[in-house]
């Protein structure tokens, strides 16, 4: 995959990702893996980079996975780094939201 040694991977305990094969690959890939409930997307802002993407993608006429995939990946490349910056940027005041609601989602 290109992974380089030193990086941790973010497990968010989603179920798809506790399927044996990813956890066996895990194992054997990354030892250091830093894990997080599966119901916290207010925490998570890759979970509002795949919703923009998701925004822009639904814009155009797409027609099959090789499509989709080129598609993802171009719109990818063009996301901007204020977006990134702002995201980020946001987290603490969805941080103060989630204590608000003590623990639950955001905009409770």
């Amino acid at each position: 995959m290109g992974i380089l040694p030193h990086y941790k991977l973010y497990q968010d305990n989603d179920p798809k990702h506790n399927a044996h094969i990813c956890r066996l690959w895990a194992l054997y890939h990354r030892p250091q893996v830093i894990k997080t409930t599966a119901q916290s997307p207010d925490l998570k802002s890759i979970e509002n980079i795949w919703d923009h993407l998701n925004n822009i993608i639904r814009k155009f006429k797409i027609s099959g996975k090789n499509e989709l995939r080129e598609q993802l990946m171009s719109e990818w490349d063009e996301i901007e780094g204020n977006v990134c910056a702002n995201l980020l940027k946001s987290l603490h005041k969805r941080l103060n939201e989630i204590i608000k609601c003590k623990g639950g989602p955001a905009h409770c």
